[in-house]
């Protein structure tokens, strides 16, 4: 009898667990987000409480229709209207939109830089804590957690400070500024180059080898340029985070990436 009552007793407490945990995962926020940048810094700060869903995924020109049917009454973080509309978001009463800005003060490929999206991780705060008052204070943690690795992640980056570098990206720049990089950017060449007019081109890539300056590109660079450089070894790219991706992590991991870039197989006019 007492192995009965042990038994019935393991078993209502195994279902209250799991009743607990399903009823859990039924109470989190589910918030859609219309730009990448917003749904790492949703997902960041929302951890475990918040069920991000990414309306857009990285594209050349960071602009594209929405990805998933929403349903009415469907919360959406935005960066403005513009950015809304960006994501194939048209009839606005049947949902529940928040703007973080109006409209957004920056270039949308600032978000970036470490000096602007702290500001905009903060408004994501806010508007995931007017949904979910009674989780702020963890939102709030998170929030403190994403600024100190991302300064930390910026401080790991001052191993390229003074290190040149040529700038061949259309947002990666700001990141190598960040570190301290000296910069080199041709931008009278850029303008033909962009085109695919590739005359001079490799003259002046070779020049830069030459003198041990490693050149870098991003996903804003325009194709055809982007494949002329991903075929030389004195070329690094820069990464987009994907969208699951932790972003001080990845700024740290792409810092260190170029670094060793650099210093493993050192260009001939580079010393160790």
């Amino acid at each position: 009898m007492a192995i009965k009552k042990l038994c019935a007793l393991i078993f209502i407490g195994a279902t209250f667990i799991i009743s607990s945990k399903a009823g859990y995962c039924d109470d989190k926020l589910n918030v859609s987000v219309t730009h990448p940048w917003l749904a790492l810094l949703a997902t960041f700060i929302g951890g475990p409480e918040v069920n991000v869903i990414p309306l857009r995924i990285w594209n050349s020109n960071d602009r594209g229709k929405a990805l998933k049917q929403l349903e009415q009454g469907a919360k959406i973080i935005a960066l403005d209207e513009n950015d809304a509309s960006a994501s194939g978001i048209k009839d606005t009463n049947n949902f529940v939109i928040k703007y973080l800005y109006s409209p957004f003060p920056v270039n949308v490929k600032l978000l970036s830089d470490p000096s602007v999206i702290p500001f905009v991780a903060q408004r994501v705060l806010t508007a995931l804590s007017e949904w979910d008052p009674q989780n702020y204070p963890y939102y709030q943690r998170r929030l403190a957690e994403f600024q100190a690795r991302l300064s930390g992640s910026v401080l790991v980056g001052q191993v390229l400070k003074e290190v040149t570098v040529c700038d061949f990206g259309g947002s990666c720049g700001i990141l190598l500024q960040a570190a301290g990089c000296k910069i080199l950017r041709p931008e009278e060449q850029l303008e033909r180059w962009n085109k695919g007019n590739f005359s001079g081109l490799r003259d002046y890539l070779d020049g830069m080898k030459a003198q041990g300056v490693i050149t870098v590109y991003d996903d804003d660079t325009p194709n055809a340029l982007k494949r002329y450089l991903s075929g030389r070894s004195d070329s690094f790219k820069w990464e987009r985070p994907t969208l699951e991706r932790d972003y001080p992590s990845f700024l740290h991991e792409q810092y260190i990436s170029l670094w060793q870039k650099i210093i493993v197989k050192p260009l001939p006019g580079r010393k160790r």
